[in-house]
């Protein structure tokens, strides 16, 4: 009988989904959606596993049923997957919190569960349970949602990893004027705990009831066409404990009585902003970006999920491009800080650079480089810093990557070397032989394709470095593949082997792996298709205990069916 109620549980829950999901309807062109529709794949694969000379890490024989499908209807669109292995069943349809976001011309509402933003300071994403309005008739800009931002949870015992919640509602409001390009909007939130929602077991402690009030000036105004500026400015009032005491006063400031009728004022509110501008300059060769935003320390708003606060930045982004663009050159430099209210023991200092080149002067080659440094420098905060406990180290990453590709109606040939060159250095000399470290990556890969006949050989070259003041590890090997496309492309089939030499600097001898994999898919139809997929690895050790010689296969023969 329970395993009857589950199914019919399964289909119920099925059904109310298709009724109820959906994201973002278009009503005005409703009657262009298909009435009913259903697409997606079944596939089962069988996996074996063998190994010999280490414990087996799968099992040696497993079956894997899955589906996963789309059901349309009238453009509203209900995912769901069934998947069944090692005699277990999972059955997920992802949109299990329904929600409803129809719109018409300039009017769209919200039902159930969504999420919206108003700007990045205020309303930013957070999913709400709710309802709500957005409305864009002309040069007029409104929007308005109500919901429950949070459910009442408790904490379990055996999970360390949740926490006890109480009920949190709240609304969000968002009046302006203006287009895409040039707006100004007026942004008002406000969201509460409620202390009558908590469940709590006796003797037990639970979080007081928090409370917040965010308002919000954001805007953009375009200039010209090449010349535009975008800004927010946004305080957030938010109270950790509306039961706390009390301002002396409060009732005698006439301003704070006010405000305290709105929202909780006491001990426990804090009045923190946030502020971003940019001036941004675009034409066809050259552009630019100015940006400057400051959060303060602690900022938070229950309208968002995260802010980086406590800090201060500064950057400029110019791009431009040269030679009939076949020269693209895009830079950036920040300055940037935090302990912005001077609470903490230092405060850290940072600049980053970067510089991207991307430089194609023929079609048949081109080269890209990239580079960047990050410096982090502390000084003395709120108390002095001791010498060898000061942070004031440089990250520099260099890639360049050229690459040669020649074509024609026999041969196609692609050569591309990957080169990439990280490096810590630590500027404090007492701590400098614990942290640099050097690594170094490099990949050298060409490919031979023969057109007519649909085959292709890869050869490679790889090789790895790491060294700081404990250990050089290093990787080098090489790459042989070939691959080949069969009756009119329906048939795949490719097989690989590489061979990595790897080990310690002073090693007398080193590790070598073995890689081969061997791969085919077959299409038969649109509907149906095979494919099969085989790895080996043997690890072939440098004679230590800690580390085996091995052999590990792996199989993977599946079949799917797309509808």
């Amino acid at each position: 009988m329970k395993q009857i109620y589950k199914i019919i549980l399964l289909i119920g829950t099925f059904w109310i989904s298709l009724i109820t999901v959906a994201s973002a309807q278009q009503l005005d062109n409703i009657s262009e959606q298909d009435p009913f529709s259903i697409h997606g794949n079944i596939s089962v694969n069988v996996i074996g596993y063998n190994a010999t000379g280490i414990e087996d890490r799968a099992r040696p024989l497993a079956l894997m049923l899955a589906a996963n499908a789309t059901i349309s209807s009238y453009g509203f669109n209900i995912p769901f997957s069934f998947r069944f292995s090692d005699k277990r069943v999972d059955y997920t349809q992802p949109f299990n919190q329904f929600g409803l976001s129809p719109s018409y011309k300039w009017l769209t509402t919200h039902f159930g569960y969504r999420n919206v933003s108003f700007s990045d300071y205020t309303l930013a994403g957070h999913t709400f349970l709710g309802a709500g309005v957005e409305m864009h008739p002309g040069k007029f800009r409104f929007g308005a949602v109500y919901g429950r931002f949070r459910k009442t949870s408790v904490a379990y015992e055996n999970a360390i990893d949740t926490t006890q919640n109480l009920n949190r509602k709240g609304f969000a409001l968002k009046l302006g004027v203006g287009s895409e390009k040039t707006f100004v909007d007026l942004i008002v939130m406000k969201v509460n705990d409620d202390s009558t929602t908590a469940i709590r077991k006796p003797g037990e402690v639970y979080n007081p009831a928090e409370s917040n009030l965010v308002t919000g000036l954001n805007t953009r105004i375009t200039f010209s066409k090449k010349v535009w500026f975008e800004g927010e400015v946004a305080g957030s009032l938010y109270t950790t404990d509306v039961s706390a005491y009390g301002f002396e006063g409060l009732e005698d400031d006439p301003w704070l009585s006010r405000l305290n009728k709105i929202t909780p004022v006491n001990l426990s509110s804090e009045l923190l902003t946030a502020i971003r501008s940019s001036l941004n300059f675009k034409s066809r060769s050259f552009s630019t970006k100015l940006e400057y935003r400051r959060i303060d320390p602690g900022y938070r708003s229950m309208g968002a999920y995260f802010f980086n606060n406590d800090i201060e930045n500064l950057v400029i982004a110019p791009a431009f491009s040269l030679f009939k663009r076949k020269l693209n050159i895009r830079g950036s430099i920040g300055l940037q800080r935090d302990n912005l209210r001077n609470t903490r023991k230092a405060t850290s200092l940072r600049t980053i650079s970067a510089i991207n080149l991307s430089y194609n002067p023929v079609p048949v080659f081109g080269i890209d480089i990239n580079y960047n440094n990050y410096s982090s420098n502390q000084r003395a905060g709120r108390l002095p810093l001791i010498d060898s406990l000061k942070f004031f180290q440089a990250t520099t990453n260099l890639g360049i990557m050229p690459r040669l590709m020649i074509m024609n109606e026999k041969h196609s040939h692609i050569l591309m070397l990957m080169f990439n060159k990280m490096k810590l250095n630590d500027k404090n000399a007492l701590t400098a032989q614990y942290t640099e470290n050097d690594a170094t990556i490099v990949n050298l890969n060409y490919n031979l394709g023969f057109n007519q006949s649909a085959l292709t050989l890869l050869l490679g070259f790889t090789y790895n470095k790491l060294q700081n003041s404990i250990f050089e590890n290093s990787a080098s090997g090489f790459t042989v593949g070939l691959s080949k496309s069969w009756l009119d492309g329906k048939l795949q089939s490719g097989i690989s082997n590489s061979l990595i030499w790897s080990g310690q600097k002073g090693d007398a001898d080193k590790n070598r792996t073995l890689n081969t994999t061997v791969n085919s898919s077959y299409q038969i139809n649109n509907h149906h298709s095979l494919r099969l997929n085989v790895f080996f690895i043997r690890f072939m050790a440098k004679g230590t205990a800690l580390e085996p010689t091995f052999n590990e296969l792996k199989g993977d023969f599946g079949y799917v069916f797309t509808f």
